[in-house]
């Protein structure tokens, strides 16, 4: 049965992303699409539409990379070594799934072609089926590090390298990416954000007739697909020419410098970080020119142009998509004046100017200096305890039960199956051989089973967190109150930029309670951690208990290395067995037994009762004291503690 594809003309509503992906057809240096917004709303379907829209496709008959056999520049190795044949082939929408490995995405050296015929060989990944095509990573935020980083370097330089075992091979990696994420599920790396030409908010469509036609014409299209489809024929086609005539009047749209200087204005005037949004609107804009049928650039392109690549990444700010067509008013209004002003006015103004902005620079000079001394006796004031025995959890390189991280070493293979190390098994094969043959000859290699290695990667370890803060009413003071928020909130986002895990589990009354179960996207939690109430009795030896509980389990698997924070005054007065402090005590050395890593906060100003139990239990746990007294802005050291703590253990 034929596999028909909803029309893209027959899409309700979604205009943006609509005129986004179009613009990206158009000129694919754009940069490509990242969709932020509700599942449901159609983003899937428009991706799979816009490709089978477009015209085929010239490729290099057989080549895995669709080499395009007119840019010669591009082809990759073996299309540039002899003759091809050239044929059509439709434009595909390739996905990236999450859990993708690093060698499935750029490709692998074909094991079979290496060891009988000794040549080097790739086995193609997604970014080879991808080139010339679009690449869709649906939830991108949630995508791994070591993926990101790929694709960062394939986006950068629209080609993928292959290096493995020696061999090194390159071929044409150019796409168009469209992403697509939540953003209560976490933000996205903000390497890869910056690189992704155009950002796009998509909701829920919220008018009634639009709702009745989206039902309509998708029970129109499941009950009869080519008949709805020779219904949009016409559209489809009218679609398909402007994107076609588009791309043929691109390379002839011209931009005046007074607009370019417009962009630049609008860039500095956001507070945009780098050229790249700069060069993004320019494209845009002269896209959007071409799109329209016109040669040159005009403001109300470039107002388009910006809502379409800053409107999105500022909506949280007070500079958003409102905000941007009065700052492209106030730029042209700036630019205008400038023109009128005489030059001895301007060269008086530079002068003034030029005396500011060294008096600026002095005072930025003495305020850096002031922060880093401020940050320096902060994070110096670490455990107040002599000849504690350092072990490297978080942060260091971890043996991986997957095939992610690099390739370090090679190990007898415990099952079939398995990431083969080529270069050792090829050398075990070798010297086994040679014991067999007579010395000076030469022979054919045999591998057979027993030469068999296995790779051992390395990566870099994530943590699991655990928050345990005290809420009971001991800490029932605002300041108190509000500094626990504050600092939850902001580990929180730190954790979220660190892809790591996260628990809270908060204690008061005669038990403890899970705020956030442990997850990925904390940040989605944030409701739970307003919500916090502080009172009633202190059960310390239960927060503590439970989160031991959750990282017990966390210590079953290799990815995340098991982290707890706790906050408190240090004043239990609920037991579990044999008295408040006791169970305590004895829970923090269970935590040192188990190899947990420990960092308490006292958030107590004076001792109590003539001796120090969060000192203490710092010291049980074997992990670190902090006084919440000694350290400027909490709510910021905190997590750097957090990170130092990782670089150094």
């Amino acid at each position: 049965m034929k596999n028909f594809i909803f029309p893209f003309s027959a899409i309700v509503g979604q205009e943006n992303v609509k005129k986004a992906l179009i613009l990206n057809a158009i000129n694919p240096s754009i940069g490509g699409v990242l969709i932020k917004g509700d599942k449901g709303t159609g983003k899937t379907t428009a991706v799979r539409a816009l490709a089978d829209l477009l015209p085929s496709l010239k490729v290099v008959k057989g080549c895995p990379f669709n080499c395009d056999p007119e840019d010669p520049d591009s082809l990759c190795e073996s299309c540039r070594s002899g003759d091809f044949e050239v044929e059509e082939k439709k434009m595909r929408v390739v996905e990236l799934p999450l859990g993708s490995t690093e060698d499935r995405v750029v490709g692998s050296i074909n094991i079979e072609k290496a060891l009988k015929e000794g040549s080097k060989a790739l086995e193609p990944g997604i970014l080879a089926d991808a080139n010339r095509n679009i690449l869709y990573v649906d939830e991108i935020n949630l995508l791994d590090d070591n993926l990101v980083d790929v694709l960062l370097d394939a986006a950068a330089y629209g080609v993928n390298i292959v290096e493995r075992e020696g061999i090194s091979i390159a071929h044409p990696s150019r796409f168009i990416l469209v992403g697509t994420m939540n953003p209560a599920e976490g933000e996205l790396r903000p390497q890869l954000s910056d690189r992704i030409g155009l950002h796009i908010s998509v909701h829920s469509i919220m008018d009634l007739e639009k709702r009745v036609k989206i039902m309509e014409r998708r029970e129109e299209f499941e009950r009869d697909p080519a008949a709805f489809r020779d219904k949009f024929q016409e559209k489809q086609r009218e679609v398909l020419d402007s994107i076609v005539t588009a791309r043929k009047l691109l390379g002839n749209v011209k931009i005046s410098k007074d607009l370019m200087k417009v962009i630049a204005h609008i860039c500095m005037d956001m507070g945009v970080d780098g050229h790249r949004a700069d060069i993004a609107i320019l494209k845009t804009a002269k896209t959007v020119a071409a799109y329209q049928n016109m040669d040159e650039v005009n403001q109300e392109h470039v107002e388009e142009a910006a809502l379409l690549v800053l409107g999105e990444r500022f909506h949280k700010s007070s500079q958003g998509p409102e905000k941007i067509k009065e700052k492209v008013q106030k730029a042209v209004s700036d630019i205008s004046e400038d023109k009128k002003q005489e030059t001895g006015q301007n060269q008086q103004n530079s002068s003034e100017g030029k005396k500011r902005g060294m008096k600026l620079k002095s005072l930025e000079k003495e305020d850096e200096k002031v922060e880093a001394d401020e940050e320096g006796a902060d994070l110096k004031k670490l455990l107040k305890m002599k000849g504690k025995k350092k072990r490297r959890l978080y942060g260091k390189r971890v043996d991986s039960k997957t095939q992610k991280g690099k390739y370090v070493k090679s190990k007898l293979p415990k099952d079939a199956a398995g990431d083969i190390a080529i270069d050792a098994t090829l050398r075990a094969a070798a010297l086994k051989s040679s014991g067999d043959r007579p010395k000076g000859t030469m022979g054919a290699l045999k591998v057979e089973s027993d030469d068999l290695r296995h790779k051992v990667r390395k990566h870099g370890a994530r943590a699991s967190i655990v928050l345990v803060v005290d809420i009971s009413g001991s800490m029932f003071t605002e300041r108190k109150a509000n500094r626990i928020k504050g600092i939850l909130n902001r580990v929180i986002e730190d954790a979220n930029r660190h892809h790591d895990k996260i628990s809270v589990v908060g204690f008061k009354g005669e038990d403890a309670e899970i705020i956030i179960p442990t997850t990925r996207r904390a940040g989605s939690f944030k409701e739970q951690i307003d919500a916090i109430t502080v009172g009633g009795t202190t059960p310390l030896a239960s927060g503590l208990e439970k989160g031991f509980e959750i990282l017990k389990k966390e210590k079953t698997r290799d990815e995340y290395v098991p982290m707890m924070l706790v906050m408190t005054d240090g004043m239990p007065n609920v037991a579990i067995e044999e008295g408040p402090t006791k169970d305590a005590l004895n829970i923090a050395g269970a935590l040192k037994e188990n190899e947990i890593h420990t960092i308490v906060i006292n958030f107590e100003r004076s001792v109590k009762y003539g001796r120090n139990m969060n000192m203490e239990l710092a010291l049980a746990s074997g992990g670190r004291y902090y006084d919440l007294e000694e350290l400027r802005n909490p709510e910021d050291v905190v997590p750097e503690i957090l990170r130092n703590e990782r670089r150094e253990l």
